[in-house]
């Protein structure tokens, strides 16, 4: 493990982001209790990632392979993996890894994604973080995507495989619409991805058009399969 990797797992908390309580050995951010009471995903669409009304579950439904939503888009990537809704207190985690600068949490984050979706490191080739612009990393400082990354495999993060060649407005500040109009072209992948499987990692979903015009760029350039890993699924808008 390279240095910096030693650093994060020394400063790495030792109690719960949520009830204080000292971490048993094994725990990642938050001790058994709380991690119980976290808002995991119970039944989303296969495909696409989208939450389903879990009163199917009530009716014996437990995995639904599409969604009404993936009939009226024309998605890229082959697969979407999500842990949680996008609401307290993983929502607010994510607001403080991107406007606190919150490092330590996002890596840990990664590492509890890692913990559930540990299989997936076996069934890809590379994992990229989706990129931000270069204006976008210079006015942040970072790419919280890169971070999670780096948490999720323990390595410093492929840089330059995939690329945002156009500058584009917050997706938060845009209707749904707006949104896969904002991101069109907005990617450029290298030819080195052509007959690999790629995992596209991200910290939010919500249309989606984010990361499947990065999965249309690395399909473009010939990449063979083309999954997304995202820390929470917000509700389509």
């Amino acid at each position: 493990m390279r240095l910096l990797d030693k650093v994060f797992d020394f400063i790495f908390p030792e109690f719960c982001e949520i009830c204080n309580q000292h971490l048993e050995n094994q725990a990642i951010l938050v001790c058994r209790s709380c991690l119980a009471k976290l808002p995991f995903l119970r039944l989303v669409c296969q495909r696409c990632g989208s939450l389903v009304s879990e009163s199917l579950l009530e009716k014996g439904i437990e995995k639904l392979e599409y969604c009404s939503y993936c009939l009226e888009k024309n998605f890229y990537f082959d697969r979407v993996y999500a842990l949680f809704q996008y609401k307290e207190p993983v929502s607010e985690w994510l607001v403080r890894i991107k406007f606190a600068k919150d490092f330590r949490l996002a890596y840990g984050l990664g590492k509890l994604l890692r913990s559930f979706f540990e299989f997936l490191l076996e069934g890809t080739d590379l994992v990229v973080p989706v990129p931000l612009s270069n204006e976008r990393l210079k006015e942040r400082g970072f790419n919280q995507s890169a971070l999670l990354v780096w948490g999720f495999t323990k390595k410093k993060p492929l840089s330059g495989l995939l690329s945002r060649v156009k500058p584009t407005k917050p997706q938060t500040e845009l209707s749904g619409r707006e949104r896969w109009e904002n991101v069109k072209g907005a990617f450029l992948a290298k030819d080195s991805v052509k007959e690999k499987r790629v995992l596209l990692v991200d910290d939010v979903m919500t249309t989606g058009a984010t990361v499947n015009e990065a999965a249309k760029a690395l399909k473009l350039k010939g990449a063979k399969e083309v999954y997304v890993l995202v820390v929470a699924r917000n509700q389509l808008i």
